[in-house]
């Protein structure tokens, strides 16, 4: 079943070198994984939609809430 998820959160380290380093972990995780969606980034908050599989969404989230 495909699923969307869109939350928003806040920045830990939003140095441009922390959001480019989860850019590329992003890009080399997320296609095998099945999941699409979009990031974005303004004023220490991000916004983002994640979309694929249930599990790999709930997997991916779960990852993104440990960080």
């Amino acid at each position: 079943m495909l699923v969307r998820l869109l939350y928003a959160s806040r920045a830990v380290d939003p140095s441009p070198e922390a959001i480019e380093k989860i850019l590329i972990q992003s890009r080399q995780h997320n296609p095998s994984s099945g999941i699409t969606g979009i990031l974005c980034f303004g004023g220490n908050v991000f916004l983002q939609a994640i979309e694929g599989g249930r599990s790999a969404v709930n997997a991916l989230y779960g990852h993104i809430q440990r960080d």
